[in-house]
């Protein structure tokens, strides 16, 4: 395996060892923030970049269907944070203030997924992080919080 692979001109460093060993590490914009990306891949193939490309632009395309999965199951967040702090947040300000902290995606082959964790700025999530989870056929699912 390459030990760099350059992606719409962002750059990513295969891991030798730690928690990412053997995926590649690197920076690309999601939802208009500088973002860590690990790809967990075997193969650099055109085929494999094309994927890749793919999801990140999937991700970007579909914020607010993301965001909707995620609110729908997690509104109580902002009842929380209304009573926690004494403020009159609303769902857009909850939404407003998500982003996508990391984004890991795994391509073999046919099967592809990916997985991404959301954060708040100011930290509505209080430490956690929200895990959602993108089928190969771009189901979103919320995966629980970590943290």
């Amino acid at each position: 395996m390459e030990k760099t692979i350059t992606i719409e001109g962002n750059k990513f460093i295969l891991e030798e060892d730690g928690v990412y060993c053997g995926a590649y590490l690197g920076k690309m914009n999601v939802w208009g923030k500088a973002t860590d990306i690990v790809l967990e891949t075997e193969d650099q193939s055109d085929e494999i970049i094309d994927k890749f490309i793919e999801k990140i632009a999937w991700l970007n395309d579909n914020k607010t269907a993301v965001l909707d999965v995620f609110i729908d199951e997690n509104y109580d967040f902002i009842e929380f944070v209304n009573e926690e702090y004494n403020m009159e947040m609303t769902e857009i300000d909850f939404r407003d203030a998500l982003f996508v902290e990391n984004v890991y995606i795994y391509i073999n082959g046919r099967n592809s997924e990916f997985s991404f964790d959301l954060d708040t700025e100011p930290d509505y999530l209080c430490g956690h992080l929200a895990n959602m989870i993108i089928s190969g056929k771009y189901e979103i699912e919320f995966g629980g919080m970590n943290g």
